[in-house]
């Protein structure tokens, strides 16, 4: 757990960077800090492991006071992954994925192990990486091995400041898809910097929305979206929060509410798996020009078709009920 009290930053100049900031990460979480440009967002990550001091209040990790623990020690138990992903360009992928191991006396064994395990997470085979550089890999594959890196010692906490913002959206997307495919099976507590509302929403179990160093509302992303608790959230996340709320249903969660329509069977027919999210259904539906799109269960059976009113339907419902309080 990473827990925020009363935390505060200031820079030479009384510039005020973080004002008396108080959250919890709790322990398997995925918190997303995000904000304007210049509210301080990066500085508050970095003060987790103290690559920025602090000047009020304390932040703990696992009951300890940062302040009080040994810098190095203290990194090497934190993964870190930056935008520019911060690889070794002379250094071969292993090495580079393998640098904390290394400086924990790992032996050779158990490095070559954990490299494979850590490269078929990630989706990359390690006999085809192993022995390649940082400049041979494309940006995806690069940010793909930060992550690996970051988590080479299996550390229960991973510090991630914009790691897919620099990708082009198409990867960015598959990306993410991959990093909450991954984070289900590892589990860890992950503190997150991000300037989209739209990687926050999909990305985050609670959202920590930021304003000139001080915290605006801090909630689980439902709830910041049909709740925004002042003006300043309302317009930070945007007109379209209906939509993107969607993002936070699957085909599955409609299905479970109402009942999709009558199977059909039709070739040209779009398909779609039941756990696709609504907001890309929608998409689906709008751009493609479809009527509907028949529902697949992993196995590919037909569960039948859905379609713009349905959704509606269900939007309608999730609206009432997040409404009664």
């Amino acid at each position: 757990m990473i827990q925020f009290q009363n935390v505060s930053k200031i820079y030479e100049g009384d510039v005020q960077a973080i004002n008396n900031v108080s959250f919890n990460v709790d322990n398997g979480e995925v918190v997303i800090l995000i904000g304007p440009s210049g509210c301080g967002k990066t500085t508050l990550l970095r003060m987790v492991n103290q690559l920025e001091s602090i000047t009020d209040g304390e932040i703990r990790l696992h009951g300890n006071n940062v302040k009080e623990l040994n810098k190095i020690e203290m990194r090497r138990n934190i993964g870190y992954v930056i935008q520019s992903n911060g690889l070794f360009p002379n250094m071969t992928i292993e090495k580079n994925v393998m640098i904390v191991p290394d400086l924990l006396g790992w032996d050779r064994k158990k490095q070559r192990d954990r490299f494979h395990y850590l490269m078929e997470l990630i989706g990359l085979h390690p006999d085809d990486y192993r022995t390649r550089y940082p400049h041979e890999l494309s940006g995806g594959q690069q940010q793909r091995i930060g992550v690996a890196r970051a988590l080479a010692a299996d550390p229960p906490v991973m510090l991630m400041d914009e790691p897919f913002g620099a990708l082009d959206p198409i990867i960015r997307n598959r990306l993410q898809e991959e990093f909450l495919q991954i984070q289900r099976e590892v589990k860890k507590t992950i503190l997150f910097v991000s300037h989209d509302i739209d990687e926050a929403v999909k990305m985050g179990d609670k959202i920590t929305l930021l304003r000139k160093g001080e915290v605006m509302q801090f909630d689980r992303p439902t709830e910041i979206l049909n709740h925004p608790k002042n003006a300043f959230v309302s317009e930070f996340v945007g007109q379209d929060r209906v939509l993107k709320s969607m993002s936070l249903y699957s085909i599955k969660d409609l299905s479970q509410a109402i009942s999709l329509k009558q199977k059909v069977e039709s070739n040209d027919t779009k398909t779609i798996k039941e756990d696709t999210s609504l907001r890309i259904a929608i998409s689906i539906l709008l751009n493609q020009e479809a009527d509907q799109i028949i529902v697949l269960d992993d196995a590919g059976n037909n569960l039948g078709s859905l379609t713009l009113d349905l959704i509606e339907q269900f939007l309608h419902k999730e609206v009432k009920r997040t409404e009664i309080k």
